[in-house]
């Protein structure tokens, strides 16, 4: 039995997306043609973008899924069946899997040619590792970073959502290629004790008790040479107010302003001409030609034991809606995944040859 999330609804712009949007389905195990194999999902990725997929109307790089069908998410999981050459029972594979335990694929050549692909074993041994920070959150932090950022050694960096997927990858990333000072910004007090006790972070700022403007301007006397944004609205604006000259803002996410009732910009932004700044948003899609590059530094760290375990786990397909949801409520620390199904025999086997890599 293939159990699947199908679309009910979509949600009003206003409204946070939960279990009232998806239907629960269960369908027959789908069977590959020629030239497609059977992938069982072992793990998914909740992600801020799929609130997206459910907008019609709403400008993005993605589309609209539409009601009545499989909701889109990116997962990996292993070959189980195939009809194609290059693909055997056993491979570990990553990609649009969506909301279900099974899916029907086949190797693509457009620009999304990354997220479906065969996945390289011996390099992410293990399913959540693959997804969740050797995967998009990953990639996304390093060439945010590095390509919207111009991460340079010796730079005060600040990260908003920092307890979120991206900012926790975007913290660490920015300690180990030698960030003078990285400061997190998140919603708990404990959120902020693990930021700093946990990865590393050299400061954390609680914006629902601090005083943000008065801490910004504490913690970063010179001003702020990198801002990694995943909020906007009030927390970008008071960035914009304390940047350094020649500073860089690299816009990755917009997760407090997007779906909110009344929007409104930024009003600092003319302290990107008073300092020469620069503000750039991009999509880690653009980069997928250089994917290796980023993961084979991530997993360079990741086998040194240089990054830490910043992945948030929760259980069960019939999960998938819940954990979404704690996305827009704060509720998770980390990258967010859910496991879908154990991880085939092999694997336990691929960990124990990374350890004595």
């Amino acid at each position: 039995m293939n159990r699947q999330w199908r679309i009910a609804r979509y949600p009003r712009t206003d409204e946070l997306i939960g279990p009232a949007h998806f239907a629960w389905a269960e369908q027959a195990v789908p069977v590959p043609a020629d030239g497609e194999f059977l992938v069982r999902t072992l793990c998914l990725a909740p992600g801020p973008a799929q609130r997206g997929y459910l907008s019609p109307g709403h400008t993005s790089f993605y589309s609209t899924v539409p009601v009545g069908e499989v909701m889109r998410g990116r997962g990996v999981g292993e070959v189980v069946a195939s009809r194609h050459p290059d693909y055997a029972p056993g491979d570990i594979f990553i990609g649009s899997l969506g909301w279900q335990d099974y899916s029907v694929q086949q190797p693509r050549g457009a620009q999304f040619v990354f997220s479906n692909r065969k996945i390289a074993a011996p390099l992410r041994p293990l399913p959540t590792t693959t997804l969740g920070m050797l995967g998009q959150a990953g990639t996304t932090a390093w060439f945010g970073l590095h390509e919207a950022g111009g991460l340079r050694p010796g730079d005060n960096v600040l990260v908003s959502a920092a307890a979120g997927g991206v900012g926790s990858m975007a913290g660490q990333i920015a300690r180990l290629t030698g960030a003078a000072r990285t400061v997190g910004i998140a919603g708990t007090a404990g959120k902020c004790e693990w930021l700093c006790k946990a990865l590393g972070f050299d400061a954390a700022i609680n914006y629902r008790t601090d005083d943000l403007a008065a801490r910004l301007r504490e913690l970063f006397p010179g001003g702020i040479d990198l801002f990694f944004d995943n909020v906007g609205g009030e927390i970008l604006d008071l960035a914009l107010a304390n940047l350094a000259r020649g500073a860089r803002v690299a816009v990755c996410g917009y997760i407090a302003s997007d779906y909110a009732e009344h929007k409104s910009g930024p009003v600092n932004y003319r302290h990107l001409v008073y300092q020469r700044a620069r503000m750039q948003g991009f999509v880690v899609f653009d980069y997928w030609q250089r994917f290796a590059e980023a993961e084979a530094a991530l997993t360079a760290w990741y086998r040194a034991g240089q990054l830490h375990d910043c992945e948030d786990l929760d259980e069960g397909l019939e999960r998938m809606p819940d954990s979404l949801r704690g996305l827009f409520t704060g509720r998770n620390r980390g990258v967010r995944l859910c496991r879908v199904a154990p991880d085939p025999a092999h694997l336990p086997k691929l960990t124990q040859n990374l350890a004595s890599a």
